[in-house]
């Protein structure tokens, strides 16, 4: 494989300034990184993509540094997807393919959703769209699993948010990591190039609200309901295919199951047997092979 520049760059849109991580020519791909995470994490996608014939741009999401905080302190999931079209048009492009870990992948369902016409294609991996993602939370296996979302929501002076998270040198991403992925363990200084982004101002705090934004009362009743509304009944067109590692400690596989009244275009669902909730770095080598044969066919 030949080798590829990974360049900076600033992405400004009408919202705020977004950074990002650049490489290769061709057709776009948006790479969207989760929680607790960064965009760094996903450059073996953007080396892999650009080799390939794409440009290839790991996106800072809004509020993890060096992106910008929301100047209107939205992080609500309808935000986050209509963030998706502007950072597309500001990288001179109209059309990107998705692929999206995590938060990242919630993002990307929200995109395709929004802006359908803007979407050529989504990978998403580890986290189901938002109607399976509510129905597997009447598991109680499912809500054990998503219990740290609730200390997220928790406020600080209860022991919960950004308090729970920098707690003794950010040790609740050491433990969700390791949750996450078990049998698996992250170079260290993965991370701790994590932990550095987590420490920039204002990070943990917009990495918290992303939850909290998840809440009834975190917008205008008549607006969040309309936006749920429309993120569990609209389907998704775009063709997709949805990625999860069987030993997932943070969602079940058994969530991806998709029906035809979330995707009307195609869906294939891919489940790794030795991966948990880091896969693309986990099985790097199989994950940029699904993704690259995917592209090929849509």
């Amino acid at each position: 494989m030949t080798s590829v520049e990974v360049t900076p760059c600033t992405i400004p849109t009408p919202a705020l300034t977004f950074a990002g991580l650049r490489a290769g020519t061709g057709p776009l791909v948006l790479v969207l990184h989760g929680f607790p995470d960064h965009a760094d994490s996903m450059l073996p996608v953007v080396v892999a993509l650009a080799q390939n014939g794409f440009t290839a741009v790991a996106v800072y999401l809004r509020g993890y540094a060096p992106s910008a905080p929301a100047p209107d302190g939205r992080y609500d999931l309808g935000t986050l997807g209509r963030d998706i079209p502007h950072i597309v048009h500001s990288l001179g492009f109209t059309r990107t393919h998705l692929v999206a870990h995590d938060w990242g992948a919630a993002i990307a369902y929200s995109a395709a959703i929004q802006a359908p016409s803007c979407i050529a294609s989504l990978v998403a991996m580890a986290v189901p769209p938002l109607p399976a993602f509510l129905a597997g939370l009447t598991s109680p296996a499912q809500l054990r699993r998503s219990s740290y979302m609730a200390r997220l929501q928790l406020p600080e002076a209860l022991g919960g948010g950004t308090r729970w998270l920098t707690a003794d040198n950010f040790a609740t991403i050491d433990r969700l990591w390791s949750r996450w992925s078990p049998g698996w363990t992250p170079p260290s200084e993965t991370i701790r190039a994590v932990k550095h982004t987590f420490r920039q101002p204002g990070t943990a705090a917009a990495a918290v609200a992303y939850y909290r934004h998840m809440l009834p009362g975190s917008l205008p009743l008549d607006e969040y309901v309309r936006t749920l509304t429309m993120l569990t009944t609209r389907p998704i067109r775009s063709p997709s295919l949805l990625m999860t590692g069987e030993r997932d400690g943070c969602i079940g596989s058994e969530l991806f199951s998709p029906t035809q009244t979330t995707f009307t275009g195609e869906c294939e669902v891919v489940r790794l047997a030795k991966a948990g909730h880091f896969l693309h770095l986990e099985q790097p080598v199989v994950v940029h092979q699904k993704i690259l044969e995917f592209l090929g066919r849509v």
